[in-house]
């Protein structure tokens, strides 16, 4: 149950920037796990390579997915998102691939697979006879922080405030004054930077290789299925599921069903509740 709570709180940091750009344009980012992935490097760069502490390079991995967020709407996705769903998915694909490209060419020289370092000591505690790694701790205890601050950047910003108004009517946003096209980048650029925060968390517990975001992707993907991709906080009611289910399927049937009781779970949900388990009216569009 711990292990799974711990997996469980990264796809739902995954499953919260999906939910996020989805509600705001309509579209997934199927680039979103491969910026994970960069700011998982750049993490690694700041921290492992040029020494900085750890929540510097935090700070930095964050700063740099929003930047790169922010970069992607502008150049990348901006000219079609108002044209059809196809052209935008597209998109989001070229961009996965690119990225995938530059950390290749960036961090691949170095080593396929790179480990980054344990922010605590490795040695386990025992409690009866539970045994709780502190990392895992750790990791957890700091996905539910990002995840507090997501919720309050909502209910107490103004920003926050007008990218739930345009995610609910594009319309009449923009009649009040909203600028849409500039929510939407906020919408890209905020998404990607909850990945940088899931990605930094996530480094630690495993190692990193370029095709690590299409993974987390996957799973963060599902878990805003099962929560609804239309609640935010659906995705972190699916993303703890999701790793609570995958690890007791793990634990008492066979670690085969590792990869595929979480998506059997989905298909179980979907017939029950074809729009998540927490997911309402989808967003009315302009």
């Amino acid at each position: 149950m711990l292990s799974g709570l711990t997996t469980g709180s990264i796809y739902a940091l995954v499953a919260l920037g999906i939910v996020l750009v989805y509600k705001a344009t309509g579209t997934i980012n199927f680039a979103h796990g491969d910026q994970l992935m960069i700011a998982g490097f750049l993490a690694y760069t700041l921290h492992v390579m040029l020494g900085l502490p750890y929540l510097v390079a935090m700070l930095g991995a964050v700063i740099g997915s929003f930047l790169l967020g922010a970069l992607a709407e502008r150049i990348g996705f901006r000219a079609v998102l108002r044209s059809n769903l196809i052209n935008v998915v597209l998109a989001t694909l070229g961009l996965s691939f690119v990225l995938k490209g530059v950390a290749r060419l960036t961090w691949g020289g170095i080593s396929d697979y790179l480990s980054f370092p344990p922010l605590v000591s490795p040695d386990p505690i025992m409690i009866g006879d539970l045994i709780l790694l502190p990392q895992q701790l750790v990791v957890t205890a700091g996905a539910l922080v990002v995840m507090g601050l997501f919720a309050l950047f909502f209910r107490l910003t103004t920003i926050g405030r007008a990218m739930q108004a345009t995610a609910d009517n594009p319309k009449a946003a923009r009649l009040v004054g909203i600028r849409v096209e500039h929510i939407h980048m906020l919408a890209f650029a905020v998404g990607a930077a909850v990945a940088g925060a899931g990605a930094t968390l996530m480094a630690p517990l495993t190692l990193l290789y370029p095709d690590i975001g299409f993974t987390l992707f996957i799973k963060g993907f599902a878990a805003a299925v099962l929560g609804g991709l239309t609640s935010l906080p659906g995705a972190l009611v699916g993303g703890l599921a999701i790793g609570i289910v995958e690890a007791l399927a793990a634990g008492y049937i066979h670690s085969s069903f590792l990869e595929v009781s979480a998506f059997i779970a989905i298909m179980l949900t979907l017939v029950l509740r074809p729009r998540g388990l927490m997911g309402g009216p989808p967003p009315r569009r302009a």
